[in-house]
């Protein structure tokens, strides 16, 4: 059995209630239920028996995944936001953080595969879900319009066929927007 601290988002805390205060369709709900929605076999990694237990890693993931959305890359600044923002403070239960466990979580290999998955598996979701509006989807310099004329026609059922290769493509931009990001901010804070 794994050691890992006590987590759960649907427990509130007596202290101060955060559940209030964001907005039902925040962006910070659907990362929760998103990765709530993640089995643990998944999720959980064999790890010691011994020692302090570990942050669970559905808690790290959830304010990762929110800092990538709001573009913050560095330990140190999810940090701050974990302090100052109260969507941070309700995925984390209010925990501290130290900027160290965050950039050993993401660093690791298993975490970088799921949160490289992750994205996008959320990318996905949001775009299920309206958040993200693809009206229009730019493939190697090609403007596809969402409303069916000839061209995007043709070019929605070549998009259709080929879904894996876009999954492709958006591991390819996560690589180059998010990933570089996070490689730089862990770099300066060694």
């Amino acid at each position: 059995m794994t050691m890992y601290k006590e987590y759960n988002t649907n427990q509130l805390s007596l202290e101060l209630n955060l559940a209030y205060d964001i907005p039902m369709n925040h962006e910070a709900r659907l990362i929760s239920l998103f990765v709530d929605s993640i089995p643990n076999h998944v999720l959980l990694e064999e790890k010691s028996h011994t020692g302090r237990p570990a942050f669970h890693p559905a808690m790290l993931l959830k304010m990762t995944l929110f800092a990538y959305a709001r573009q913050v890359f560095s330990g140190r600044k999810i940090v701050q936001m974990n302090d100052e923002v109260i969507p941070m403070k309700w995925l984390s239960q209010d925990t501290y953080v130290s900027y160290k466990t965050i950039n050993n979580f993401r660093s690791s290999k298993h975490a970088n595969n799921l949160i490289k998955t992750a994205f996008i598996y959320f990318t996905l979701l949001m775009r299920e879900n309206g958040i993200i509006e693809d009206d229009a989807l730019f493939i190697d310099g090609t403007k596809l319009e969402a409303d069916a004329n000839l061209y995007s026609f043709t070019w929605k059922k070549a998009i259709n066929k080929y879904e894996e290769a876009l999954n492709d493509k958006t591991a390819e931009l996560y690589d180059t927007l998010v990933q570089e990001g996070v490689d730089l901010a862990l770099s300066k804070e060694e």
